[in-house]
């Protein structure tokens, strides 16, 4: 097919990276942006130099999305494509986290997409047409204890994925979201923001929190790599029918959204009070509720 000119953010490990590379393996320009070039950058592009070019881009920044937006169009002549990768996530109780903890994941996860959509529709509409990828999740549909917050941005992003979808329709702009389940990465580890409370030793949920958070991060070892979901990336860039509005990604994105899906909400919560969050509480005797820890 012919070259397209993709935008990917949150480029520099992960999904985004290895999608800016299969991308420039099938043949077609990247723009990887990233937070740190200079220290990311040379390895995403290593064997592609030719066509991965890295940029730097805070997507929490509407002045930077706009210049590297703008950057891109008027190195390339167009901008055919975005990945909408960027994003971090949030552990923590609801109660526990603060204002500013909050602010900054839905300016990054929820607000970054939006500016990068914001910034680029006018672009493909006046080209007659592009592709927008959003990176959503299966936390979107399953919320889970401690990353509520998390799952809030992701949830918001489905609903601002879909109106885009419909609104973008008659320019030719195509517009899908991946929800990806669980993936080995650094997402567990390094890069996942664990709230004051907990990491300072004074929240109420401390034990039950700890030890759902030391269960999370053995179960995210034992899970596949990125490659699976930077291919379905790439893939959606290169795709020439209608997209899904949605796509489910890895096995445990198929099997628990159906089972959510299938379930009553008693049922459900049920199950969720299995998992290594409650080992602590005391149940009441009909299992609805705790009374303490």
């Amino acid at each position: 097919m012919e070259q397209r000119v993709v935008l990917i953010t949150g480029a520099s490990r992960g999904f985004g990276e290895v999608a800016a590379r299969e991308l420039a393996r099938r043949g077609h320009r990247v723009v990887a942006s990233m937070r740190s070039p200079e220290r990311d950058g040379d390895r995403v592009r290593a064997g592609y130099e030719e066509l991965i070019e890295t940029v730097r881009l805070d997507v929490t920044e509407s002045d930077q999305v706009v210049a590297v937006v703008e950057g891109i169009v008027a190195r390339h002549g167009r901008i055919d494509a975005v990945v909408n990768n960027a994003g971090y996530g949030l552990y923590g109780a609801v109660e526990d986290l603060t204002e500013e903890e909050l602010f900054r994941q839905f300016n990054t996860n929820f607000m970054g997409e939006w500016r990068v959509c914001k910034a680029v529709v006018p672009h493909m509409r006046a080209a007659g047409g592009g592709t927008i990828v959003n990176v959503s999740s299966l936390g979107a549909k399953l919320v889970a204890p401690l990353t509520g917050m998390y799952s809030a941005t992701k949830a918001a992003i489905e609903a601002m994925t879909e109106a885009l979808r419909y609104e973008v329709d008659r320019f030719g702009i195509k517009v899908t979201m991946l929800e990806p389940g669980m993936y080995r990465s650094d997402w567990a580890t390094t890069s996942l923001a664990v709230c004051d409370a907990l990491s300072e030793g004074r929240s109420p949920y401390q034990k039950s929190a700890e030890k759902a958070l030391e269960a999370f991060r053995v179960m995210a070892e034992t899970r596949p790599g990125p490659e699976a979901v930077g291919i379905v990336m790439a893939d959606m860039v290169e795709l020439q029918q209608t997209p899904p509005v949605r796509l489910p990604i890895g096995d445990d994105a198929y099997k628990l959204a159906m089972a959510r899906t299938l379930s009553s909400d008693d049922a459900w919560e049920k199950s969720v009070k299995t998992g290594p969050f409650f080992e602590d509480v005391v149940l009441s005797s009909d299992g609805a509720g705790f009374a303490g820890y």
